[in-house]
């Protein structure tokens, strides 16, 4: 099989991670692909020699003042100009856009050369990149069931396939149920950046539940400046634990997990969804379009979650939370029963039925 399609990506978890799981199952099949990121996306592909890339440089004009503006038209014009490199060298058969202002140029350029432009997105409203790129595409992909937050003009053209995660995420079966009202575990997940409000709050909630008598295993994503405190925190407190800031591996964590305490990225929740791990959604207030707490509210509404906004995300709250979720082994069963219809084991299917008749 000749047939090539280049991915466009911004390079942050959200957006890099789904697209180089697509590229994984599409080059097994045969097909050729290559990415378009920048270098923190780039940086995710050492693992995946096989994978040709280009580093773009990109940018926004939004919440800018004049000059600011003028300096990033130039440098998304510069970046179109190379991507219309690009597509001459490599002539491919379709482009394949996961959103983020990197994936911009070389989506915009697909115009010039008559190529067909998919776009995915992955959170509960269109990112802004994904908005504007709407326009031209040929198709929309979503994960999730969007239509609240979804422009009417573009429904013709949308189509649910399911979130793109780790094969061994959607096929995951070795499922740990722990109803144990005194010992469990807690994994805590603050996106590929950590968040600093869980490295202050978290620990003296973990200190608290261990002097009311249970016994904590705490699983803790931080930040680089937060670890050492954070560990010796619990070193002191003698509370076992485990401290990172980031591990790609999140089945290893999840395998003994009894609850998650996350913000609320796409491919977190629905990762966490998928290996049935009952979880706290702590959605980043400030996040673009506010699409964290939208994909919280998706999780919640189909009562697969807790909601606990940032506002009220404090100690007294948080431990109340925890110590009436362990105690309730019911709920934690619906929880785990509803996030089973709520999610999809055949999104490579669907993306391949999908791109076939582009490709």
């Amino acid at each position: 099989m000749n047939k090539k399609i280049i991915f466009s990506t911004g390079g942050t978890g959200g957006h890099i991670f789904p697209a180089i799981n697509l590229m994984k199952h599409l080059f097994s099949k045969g097909y050729k692909v290559l990415l378009v990121t920048d270098k923190r996306g780039n940086n995710f592909l050492k693992d995946y020699p096989e994978f040709k890339s280009y580093i773009l440089k990109s940018d926004t004009p939004t919440n800018k003042n004049f000059l600011e503006k003028i300096l990033s038209f130039i440098v998304i014009f510069y970046s179109i100009t190379i991507s219309i490199i690009i597509l001459k060298k490599e002539k491919p058969n379709l482009i394949f856009g996961f959103g983020g202002y990197v994936s911009f140029p070389i989506s915009f350029a697909s115009k010039f050369f008559n190529v067909p432009l998919i776009i995915y997105e992955n959170n509960m409203v269109l990112g802004r990149a994904n908005k504007y790129l709407s326009h031209f595409s040929k198709k929309i992909l979503v994960a999730k069931n969007m239509a609240e937050n979804f422009p009417e003009k573009y429904k013709n053209k949308t189509y649910q396939v399911g979130s793109i995660l780790d094969k061994n995420i959607i096929n995951y079966s070795n499922y740990k149920i722990n109803n144990d009202k005194k010992n469990f575990s807690i994994l805590v997940l603050g996106g590929s950046q950590g968040a600093q409000v869980f490295g202050t709050i978290i620990p003296e909630v973990i200190k608290k539940l261990k002097n009311e008598g249970h016994v904590i295993e705490i699983n803790q994503q931080c930040t680089r400046e937060q670890k050492n405190q954070i560990i010796d925190f619990y070193e002191k407190n003698k509370i076992k634990n485990q401290v990172f800031e980031f591990d790609k591996n999140i089945l290893k964590l999840i395998s003994s997990t009894s609850l998650a305490i996350t913000r609320c990225g796409a491919s977190t929740t629905a990762e966490l969804a998928h290996t049935l791990t009952p979880f706290i959604a702590v959605p980043l207030p400030n996040s673009i379009d506010n699409h964290q707490y939208l994909n919280a509210k998706y999780y919640e509404n189909k009562d697969c979650c807790w909601l606990l906004e940032q506002n009220n995300f404090n100690t007294e709250n948080l431990f109340n939370l925890i110590i009436e979720i362990v105690k309730n082994k019911n709920k934690l069963e619906i929880i785990r029963n509803n996030m089973k219809k709520n999610i999809s084991r055949n999104v490579y299917n669907n993306i391949e039925n999908e791109i076939k008749d582009f490709i």
